[in-house]
């Protein structure tokens, strides 16, 4: 069985990486530097970054609570097949009986044999091969995989919003300059102020995007892991608890 971790592990780890940019928020408002942001950034798309990071930290935090659940499922799955090690398996079904035992719990692991029986009826034998097994397996692991290609892109789709922040301070910046006809003094200070706000949203607008990014990537990372982790649990129970015991019933 591969090496147990904690139970919801991924989720105290998001809330240990959440906990953080808390209090990192917290800091930055109280020395004024959100203020000071959102105030110098006169496109508003800093505003937009902050509400499309709080939208990716509720669908992390969705996922974090799927994951965390079926991981615990495959650990008590597992802990109730190595309870029950001579007990053969009855197959019934939506669900997976222990003779003279409790069921199978409901979950990613279960519903993957449960489907493994019913496509390949080789499998009731133990003869299935890698490749039927490992397609299968695939298709389940994709299913979940989607979800976070979407945090991928929303990310990258982050960045893309930040530099189009970019282009509008620029955008700004330069217009200042074709606005004045004559330069003189007076003039030219105000063409260097409209420049400093041309340029302050520029790059309050990466900075925003850069750092969501950042703090975004890290928790959509937390849930590459725990897919693998989920794997690694469906591959083994499958191989090592699941097909011999079907093979020594057949």
């Amino acid at each position: 069985m591969p090496a147990k971790k904690p139970e919801h592990v991924l989720l105290l780890l998001w809330l240990i990486l959440t906990g953080l940019v808390f209090f990192g928020t917290v800091v930055c408002v109280d020395q004024g530097l959100i203020r000071e942001m959102i105030n110098s950034d006169r496109s508003h798309i800093c505003m937009v970054l902050i509400a499309m990071y709080l939208i990716g930290l509720g669908h992390t935090f969705i996922r974090i609570l799927y994951l965390s659940r079926e991981l615990r499922i495959a650990t008590c799955t597992g802990d109730l097949l190595l309870s029950h090690p001579a007990e053969q398996l009855n197959f019934d079904g939506n669900y997976i009986r222990i003779a003279g035992g409790p069921t199978l719990p409901a979950g990613f692991i279960t519903d993957y044999i449960v489907d493994l029986i019913r496509s390949v009826p080789a499998a009731r034998q133990g003869d299935t091969t890698n490749e039927q097994q490992n397609d299968l397996l695939e298709a389940y692991a994709s299913k979940i995989r989607s979800t976070h290609e979407f945090g991928w892109f929303y990310i990258d789709l982050m960045l893309k919003v930040g530099f189009l922040g970019t282009l509008v301070g620029f955008i700004l910046m330069l217009s200042s300059v074709a606005n004045i006809g004559v330069l003189d003094s007076a003039s030219m200070q105000k063409v260097l102020i409209q420049m400093s706000i041309g340029m302050s949203t520029a790059l309050y607008t990466t900075l925003a995007s850069l750092v969501g990014g950042i703090l975004l990537g890290i928790p959509y990372h937390l849930l590459e892991r725990g897919l693998n982790v989920l794997l690694e649990n469906a591959v083994y129970l499958k191989e090592v608890q699941i097909l011999p015991r079907l093979s020594a019933a057949a």
